[in-house]
Order: structure tokens, then C-alpha cells, then sequence
């Protein structure tokens, strides 16, 4: 990689092999998000109610964890490409299972699949781009996630287009199940096996403890992932029994948060390079709360509608920001923080999301939205609390 220097400025070179990872990263994410608005059809297929509906999501979300406690041992004996291939190959075969399953058990098995395999991706995504873009990373992370919620954001617009107009859900998420699948082949079974990281070859930094702040960013990264699933999963229902909307509809709407995410996520990257990262998350933080306000305490549709955008908007740059500050704070450590930043997702979206449906079940579903302002809160005092223990100084975490 070479950098031009500037003054004391770098410009992030954006390499072939890190634009691919811009790729496999957003068709993962648009594969993660196509369970939210595809469940409520499957609501109605297997006749579900919300807890049971949850569980897909679970499933997911156990893959995940999984990969967060036990990811580490495989990543360190694959090569990074090597690794994103065998991630690309569990999230095409898990969404085809998914995707055309007959039963729940089925449906729910390829979530886990997904999961438990394809997450592979979300762990090695942020090593493969500091290598790629050295000090320039955290741009590059910001850029990654931008781009994975262009794709996101098409994910239930698909579904309800595909819905609509097809008369099946399921052609929208075919294509990427295929492209996916393609990406897997010839990464795992025909690139050549590249270089172990120091890291990984070392071992040393593997058995080596992460520091104190990097587990209060730890939980707060729990706590943001979940705002942001507990929305993205549930908001088409939300949307279809408070506001009485057409179900195609609610479903697509669904894309309004997911647009704010982008929007915030491209605008984001160039915040980053200009202010501290820990700026940038509270302001972050801050619109988050505001469009959670005006979409949870609304009966006007329009209005709730610009606060579901607005909490896209916030919830933006949680994921990036924290993401940066945990790996800043890691050191040599990346790998391992990048497993156990895994491990904080799949705990979220495992945890709230059923929360969630299973209050509704016992309440009605804008009750259950209510959970979302006591994770803001939380949200707030874990930051408060991280940033004042004492650790590395985040140097790389201003751009």
C-alpha cells in the first residue's frame, strides 16, 4: 500500500482488494437484512406468532456469537482471503436454505448457517482493511458500512417489490444467495493462499487480554447493534399495526431507516477524517434519539416517517465509530478484537430483537418499541463510563 502524504494528512488508497471487500461486505449485509421484512410472509406461511418468528432471528444471532467466542481459532489457521471465501460460501447456502426452506426448522437452520459461517466475514472485513489502508482504516470502515447499507437499504424494498409483483418474496434474495456463492468458490478454491498476519502466525496476541476500555466499547457496541436490529427487524410490524399500512408497503418503508444509514454512513466518513471520533458518536447518538422520539411518540404516519429516517441517520455512524475506537484501543490485538467485536453483534441481535417480540406478545408491539429508549440510555452512561478508564491513547481514531 502506498500512502500520499500531505502535510500530516493521508489519502486512503481504495486497492482492488479492498473495494472486493467493500462488496462481499454489502451483499452480507444485504443478506442480513432480508430476514426482517421477509418474516412477516413466513409469519403467515407457518403461522407463527411473534416469539417464534423471533427465533429466526436468533438463530442468526447464535451463529454469530459463536463466532465470537470460537472465530479466532479459524481465522488464525486460514489465510484472510481464505477466510472471507468460506464466509462467502455459509452465507449462500445458508440464504438458499432460508430463502426456499418448506418448514421453520429449515428456514431457521439456514439463519444459522448464515450465521455461524458467513459472520466469518464481519470478523476478518476490518483486519483485511487495515492492512489494505493502513492508518486510514477507520475512513475505510466508515466507507465499508456505507456501502453495505446502500444494499441494506434495497433489501426490503426487493422483498416487498418481489412481493408485490412476482407474487414470492423469495427472487430477491436468490441473486445474492448466487452471487455469494460465486465470490466463495473462487476465493476458497482458487486464490492462492495468502500470508498469515503477524498476528495470526505469532499467536502471542491471541492469548493476550484485551484492555479494560476495550470491553466498555464492547457493551456499548451491544447496546447500539442492538437499537439498530431491534429496529430494522421489527419496524415493518411496527409500521403495519400502529399505522394500518399496507403490508407491502410497511415492508418497504422499512427502507426510510435504512437510507438514513447510508446517508450518515457516506457523510460520516468525511466527519471522521475532519473530527474525533468520539465527536462524531455523540452527535451521532444525539439525532438517533431524536428520530426515535418522533417515531415512537406519533400517531402522525408522515412524521413518524421523517423520525424513522432521522434514527437511521443517528444510528448511522454507532456501529463504525465504536468499531474504530475498539480496534484503536486493541493495539496489536486486531484480530481478537475483531472476533470478539463479532461476539458483541451476535449477543444483540440474539438478546434484544426477541426481547422485544416477546414483550410484544404480552403488551402490543409500540409498547415493546419502548425498550429502544432504555438502550439509548444505557448507551449514554456506558460511553460516559468508557471514555474515563484509563488506556491507550486513540490516536488513530482522528483522521
Amino acid at each position: 500500500m502506498i500512502f500520499k502524504k500531505d502535510n500530516l494528512k493521508v489519502k486512503a488508497i481504495r486497492t482492488p482488494n479492498a473495494l472486493l471487500i467493500y462488496l462481499i461486505l454489502a451483499l452480507y449485509a444485504y443478506m442480513m437484512n432480508v430476514p426482517g421484512p421477509a418474516i412477516t410472509y413466513l409469519r403467515q406461511q407457518f403461522e407463527m406468532n411473534y416469539t417464534l418468528a423471533s427465533l429466526h432471528f436468533s438463530a442468526f444471532a447464535a451463529g454469530m456469537v459463536l463466532v465470537g467466542l470460537f472465530g479466532g481459532s479459524v481465522l488464525r489457521r486460514l489465510s484472510q482471503w481464505k477466510a472471507v471465501g468460506l464466509g462467502c460460501l455459509g452465507m449462500g447456502l445458508g440464504g438458499l436454505a432460508f430463502t426456499y426452506g418448506s418448514t421453520a426448522l429449515v428456514t431457521m437452520s439456514g439463519l444459522f448457517l448464515m450465521g455461524l459461517v458467513g459472520t466469518l466475514i464481519l470478523s476478518i472485513y476490518p483486519t483485511v482493511l487495515t492492512e489494505e489502508m493502513g492508518p486510514r482504516s477507520a475512513v475505510g470502515i466508515a466507507e465499508a458500512n456505507g456501502f453495505s447499507s446502500v444494499l441494506a437499504t434495497l433489501a426490503p424494498l426487493a422483498v416487498g417489490f418481489a412481493a408485490a409483483k412476482l407474487s414470492s418474496w423469495r427472487p430477491a434474495a436468490l441473486i445474492a444467495d448466487l452471487i455469494l456463492l460465486v465470490l466463495g468458490v473462487w476465493l476458497f478454491f482458487f486464490t492462492k493462499a495468502d500470508h498469515l498476519s503477524t498476528e495470526a502466525s505469532s499467536g502471542q496476541a491471541s492469548q493476550a487480554r484485551l484492555p479494560k476500555k476495550f470491553w466498555g466499547y464492547w457493551l456499548a457496541q451491544v447496546l447500539s447493534v442492538s437499537i439498530e436490529f431491534c429496529t430494522i427487524y421489527w419496524s415493518a410490524e411496527y409500521l403495519l399495526k400502529v399505522f394500518a399500512l399496507d403490508q407491502a408497503l410497511a415492508t418497504q418503508l422499512v427502507s426510510l431507516f435504512l437510507l438514513g444509514m447510508v446517508i450518515g454512513r457516506f457523510a460520516g466518513g468525511g466527519f471522521i477524517q475532519r473530527f474525533h471520533t468520539q465527536k462524531v458518536l455523540a452527535g451521532t447518538v444525539l439525532v438517533g434519539m431524536l428520530g426515535y422520539g418522533l417515531y415512537w411518540l406519533q400517531t402522525n404516519t408522515l412524521i413518524a416517517l421523517v423520525g424513522l429516517f432521522l434514527l437511521g441517520l443517528g444510528v448511522s455512524m454507532l456501529y463504525p465509530s465504536i468499531l474504530s475506537l475498539e480496534l484503536a484501543v486493541a493495539g496489536e490485538q486486531k484480530k481478537l478484537a475483531g472476533s470478539r467485536a463479532t461476539l458483541a453483534s451476535g449477543l444483540a441481535i440474539l438478546l434484544l430483537p426477541f426481547a422485544l417480540a416477546s414483550l410484544a406478545d404480552r403488551t402490543d408491539i409500540h409498547a415493546a418499541f419502548g425498550i429502544i429508549a432504555a438502550l439509548y440510555a444505557l448507551l449514554i452512561l456506558t460511553l460516559f463510563v468508557t471514555r474515563r478508564i484509563k488506556g491507550k491513547a486513540l490516536s488513530n481514531t482522528k483522521s
